[in-house]
């Protein structure tokens, strides 16, 4: 009985020795986060930890701080992840986008004058399309980033296209997932999806409805350089939409 009762209590003190064995040889180190997101870090490191009892990983937002308790080297390769987590964050490239609006038509236009910068695209657009006359319906410039997108509309009065009701014309586009390509010399952007509509009052039986026309298209443009995207047609009239961009820093 004696001899029983010695083996199990030789077997209790192994036990706890085992037990507080990898206490012995943890090592504790606290990071400082200068750049990322101290959670997200965490977080991501987690699965680095040995999972031994008595390992851990904490952080604190307030301190900006990650705190490992664990085996060396799994302290070492903790350090060297957090290295590489924590760099500085680059901003995405700024993307200036100007869109305008030029109405075409056999006929001279009562709107605004086509501005200087455009001159060629509409000297382009005589030679082109069967329209003698060009004025500017609308244009508008938008600042996004690299991913983004960009959203516009506007009113613009019948009168410019040739349409006699008393109803406003409604235009709108949508630029979705914008990115730039450098793989040459001269950077160029990228619509992955480029939509222009515009909804026209027409007159009939006596009330007016309006009709939704327009375009859907990708985009790749390069640096300053003015692409006609699309036109959209309306009687004796018409609708082009001129792009130009610009990268920025």
């Amino acid at each position: 009985m004696k001899r029983i009762t010695a083996l199990i209590t030789i077997l209790f003190l192994a036990t706890a020795v085992f037990a507080q064995a990898p206490d012995n040889k943890f090592r504790t180190k606290m990071f400082e986060v200068h750049n990322g997101n101290a959670r997200d870090i965490a977080r991501s490191i987690r699965t680095l930890g040995s999972g031994a009892p008595g390992s851990d990983i904490n952080y604190n937002e307030e301190t900006r701080t990650i705190t490992i308790r664990d085996f060396p080297e799994n302290v070492a390769t903790i350090e060297e992840a957090i290295g590489r987590l924590d760099k500085p964050v680059v901003a995405a490239p700024e993307v200036e986008m100007k869109i305008s609006l030029l109405i075409g038509s056999k006929i001279a236009l009562p709107g605004a004058a086509v501005p200087e910068d455009l001159e060629p695209v509409v000297k382009q657009l005589q030679s082109t399309l069967r329209y003698s006359h060009y004025s500017l319906l609308a244009a508008n410039i938008h600042h996004t980033r690299v991913g983004e997108g960009i959203e516009g509309s506007g009113v613009a009065e019948p009168v410019l296209v040739g349409n006699t009701s008393t109803n406003p014309i409604f235009y709108s586009y949508t630029l979705r997932n914008i990115r730039i390509e450098t793989s040459t010399d001269r950077p160029s952007v990228s619509v992955e999806d480029f939509n222009f509509g515009m909804r026209v009052p027409v007159q009939m039986n006596k009330t007016t409805q309006y009709q939704n026309v327009g375009f859907k298209t990708p985009v790749t443009i390069k640096q300053n350089e003015k692409v006609v995207i699309g036109t959209t047609t309306m009687g004796d009239r018409a609708v082009i939409v001129v792009l130009i961009a610009n990268v920025g820093k």
